[in-house]
């Protein structure tokens, strides 16, 4: 919050601007990154231990996202850029009290051992689950293609003549189209397992960078397309985090998380990185071609290990796939 205050505050036009630019975006997004992940690793812990609807309470917040979309790209225009900052860091401010009084989900303790002291976090109960470790490399492929598609909208949307000051309702438009798949979610979970119900999400995702690379030549055209987008990703933050407080044991679904989130990061800086250099180098049809085709691997590499987990032996029940 407090460095969204100060943004506003840099002075433009110096020598020394952009190195202060440099300084506070690391910094903001540092803090910023991860919040998500966090917010929504709360939750679903929550839900699962009260034995709440996931979906549908994750859905309030795509909504919000979606208002929160529109009614920047009304209030731009009249406030202007550097208003926006302060308008956002005054928002936080009720978000920080409902973070502060939200509940905190329960973890199992670790066991007191016969000397008296606790017992260590076994953190290779974790990294022994052959299906845990397979959802990383998927999820650190599919990240990548994530930030991929997500970073480098705005500059399709300038190679294509579209207004990028539209963004923000592209933004709006695909959080409204995470709403039905996360309302629908206990149903599908009812009827298909969660590792298809993930597959199926990053299908949707990389329709959309297909889609892009072929046929998104103007403003609606990538609206239509972001359809997609939202879909899937709506279909994924249902799944996906479900999957994983799955597949770990009581004591470390926490740490599951955490570290899920790490993998997430970390995709996510090689993805703005590696994408820059290679949207630059072959254009912006090719290049979400080529996110179309990274997203096919992570599908085929996750399909792929459960092909390869039938001739392996099994694992023990704490850590075995829903």
């Amino acid at each position: 919050m407090g460095l969204y205050a100060l943004i506003p505050l840099i002075p433009t036009g110096l020598p020394v601007s952009p190195v202060l630019f440099l300084i506070f975006i690391p910094l903001i997004n540092f803090f910023r990154g991860s919040m998500t992940n966090f917010t929504d690793n709360i939750l679903v812990r929550n839900c699962n231990e009260l034995r709440l609807n996931f979906g549908a309470i994750r859905s309030v917040g795509s909504f919000l996202y979606m208002v929160g979309g529109v009614l920047i790209s009304a209030l731009l225009p009249m406030v202007g850029v550097p208003s926006t900052f302060w308008l956002s860091a005054v928002c936080m401010l009720p978000a920080i009290l409902f973070a502060v009084c939200a509940r905190e989900p329960h973890t199992k303790k670790p066991r007191t051992a016969p000397d008296g002291k606790k017992e260590k976090l076994n953190f290779g109960a974790l990294f022994r689950s052959y299906s845990y470790v397979t959802f990383l490399l998927f999820a650190f492929l599919f990240y990548i293609a994530c930030s991929c598609e997500g970073t480098f909208v705005p500059y399709f949307m300038k190679s294509v003549g579209a207004d990028t000051e539209k963004y923000s309702i592209l933004l709006a438009y695909r959080a409204l189209f995470e709403i039905p798949f996360l309302l629908l979610m206990v149903k599908l979970r009812k009827r298909f397992p969660l590792k298809y119900l993930i597959m199926a999400a990053a299908s949707f995702m990389a329709v959309e960078c297909l889609c892009f690379s072929l046929f998104a030549n103007s403003f609606l055209t990538i609206l239509l397309f972001c359809t997609f987008f939202g879909l899937g990703n709506g279909l994924f933050l249902g799944s996906a985090l479900n999957y994983i407080y799955d597949l770990a044991p009581d004591n470390l679904k926490a740490s599951a998380q955490a570290f899920f989130v790490a993998v997430q990061s970390t995709a996510g800086i090689l993805g703005n990185l590696i994408g820059g250099v290679v949207f630059d180098a072959i254009g912006a049809k090719l290049f979400y071609f080529s996110v179309f085709c990274l997203y096919l691997i992570s599908i085929a590499i996750f399909a792929g290990s459960f092909l390869i987990r039938r001739k392996a032996p099994k694992e023990s029940a704490a850590a075995e796939t829903v």
